[in-house]
C-alpha cells in the first residue's frame, strides 16, 4: 500500500509547499514584467514626461543656409605671418560656421605676388615621421634623406619580396607607415616649392578649394559677380572679403533681397553697411566662428518679427453708391455719376442749383 504524505500543521502537504520551478523557459509573467520595466523604466511614464526627457537635451541646430564668399585679393589681405593656404581654410571655416558652403571665387590681378612671410625669430623644424625638431631646414632634409627615405625604400622591398597572403598582410601592416611617409615628404616637397618662390596665389587659393578668377579690374569683377549672385537668388548669405567702399551699394541691394552679409576686413567703413563684420584678426583667432551661432539667431528673430509685423496697405477699389427706397427713376444714371466721384460733387446738385436760380 503506497504511504500518504505527512500532512503538517497547516494542513498543507509537503509537496504543495515547495515552490514552482524558475526555470528560463517558463518564468512567471510577473517576472518578466519586472525584468522588463527594470531595462526600459520611461516605457510607463505618460507621453507629456516623455516628451520633456527628450527635450531636455535638445540637438544642435546646423545652419541650412547657402553661402557664398567673394573676396578681393588685392583690396583684403590676410597677415603675412600666415601663409595663403591656411588664410583661406579659416576663412572656410568662418564662412561654414554660417550655412553651407556653395560658392568660394577669389579675383586675382595677374601681377600679383605672394609677400615673403614673416618668420619668427626662434623657428623650429619639425619631422612628420619621428617627430624630432630641427633648427635648419636643411639639418631636416639631410635627416629626412638619410633615415627615413632608406626606410622607406627597404619597406618596399620587403611588400615586393613577398608573395602570396603574406604579402597582403605585410602591406597591411605597413600600409600606415607608408602614408605618414608620404606626407610627410609631399610636405617638405611643397615647402621647397614655397621657399624658392615658386608658390603663386592662384595655386595656394586652388589647394584651399577657392575658384581663381584673374582680372585687372579686381573690384568690379566681385561687384558684378555677387550682382549674378544676387539676380540667381541662389544663397541666403553673402560673405565679402574687400576692403572697397563702392560695394556699398551693393549691400543695400542685398539687405532689400533678404540676402545676409558679412564683411571679412572691417578696418574700412564697408563693414558698416553689412549685417556683420570681422577684421582678419578675428577670423585667424575663431572668433567669427564662435560669434555665429548668436549671430544666426537673431537673423531668425528678425525675420520673424518681420514676418508678424503688422502693416496699412489702403484699398484702392472704387466704392458704388447704392440708393436705395427710390422708384428706380434716374437711380441708374445717377450712381453711374456717382462713381469716383465725392457725393458733394454730383452733376445733379450742379443742375438744381442752376434750375433754381
Amino acid at each position: 500500500m503506497p504511504a500518504m504524505p505527512v500532512v503538517c500543521g497547516g494542513g498543507r502537504s509537503e509537496h504543495s509547499r515547495r515552490r514552482p520551478s524558475t526555470s528560463p523557459m517558463f518564468r512567471s509573467p510577473s517576472l518578466f514584467r519586472r525584468s522588463v520595466l527594470a531595462a526600459a523604466p520611461g516605457l510607463l511614464a505618460p507621453p507629456f514626461f516623455r516628451s520633456l526627457s527628450t527635450a531636455a537635451a535638445p540637438a544642435a541646430r546646423k545652419p541650412t543656409t547657402a553661402v557664398a564668399v567673394l573676396w578681393d585679393l588685392a583690396a583684403s589681405r590676410p597677415p603675412t605671418t600666415l601663409p595663403l593656404y591656411d588664410a583661406a581654410v579659416r576663412l572656410h571655416l568662418a564662412a561654414t560656421s554660417y550655412g553651407h558652403l556653395r560658392l568660394s571665387a577669389a579675383f586675382v590681378h595677374p601681377s600679383h605676388r605672394l609677400p615673403p612671410l614673416a618668420a619668427p625669430a626662434a623657428t623650429t623644424h619639425l619631422c612628420r615621421v619621428c617627430g624630432r625638431r630641427f633648427r635648419a631646414r636643411d639639418a631636416l632634409l639631410r635627416h629626412f634623406d638619410t633615415i627615413h627615405v632608406r626606410e622607406h625604400a627597404k619597406r618596399l622591398a620587403r611588400i615586393d619580396s613577398s608573395r602570396g597572403g603574406r604579402r597582403v598582410r605585410l602591406a597591411a601592416a605597413l600600409a600606415l607607415k607608408i602614408s605618414k611617409y608620404e606626407k610627410a615628404a609631399r610636405e617638405l616637397t611643397e615647402g621647397a616649392d614655397a621657399a624658392a618662390g615658386v608658390a603663386t596665389p592662384a595655386g595656394e587659393l586652388g589647394r584651399a578649394g577657392v575658384r581663381v578668377a584673374l582680372t585687372r579690374t579686381p573690384a568690379a569683377s566681385l561687384l558684378e559677380r555677387a550682382q549674378q549672385v544676387l539676380d540667381e537668388g541662389s544663397v541666403g548669405c553673402l560673405m565679402l572679403v574687400s576692403g572697397k567702399d563702392e560695394l556699398a551699394s551693393m549691400l543695400r541691394v542685398a539687405r532689400e533681397r533678404g540676402v545676409r552679409s558679412v564683411v571679412v576686413g572691417g578696418e574700412s567703413g564697408l563693414a558698416r553697411w553689412a549685417d556683420v563684420g570681422f577684421s582678419w584678426a578675428e577670423v585667424i583667432a575663431g572668433k567669427a566662428r564662435t560669434a555665429a551661432p548668436s549671430v544666426s539667431g537673431k537673423w531668425r528673430d528678425r525675420d520673424v518679427l518681420k514676418r508678424l509685423e503688422w502693416r496699412y496697405e489702403e484699398e484702392d477699389d472704387e466704392e458704388e453708391v447704392v440708393f436705395e427706397d427710390s422708384d428706380g427713376d434716374g437711380v441708374e444714371e445717377l450712381a453711374r455719376k456717382a462713381k469716383g466721384k465725392p457725393w458733394w460733387k454730383l452733376d445733379s446738385d450742379g443742375e438744381d442749383s442752376s434750375n433754381g436760380a
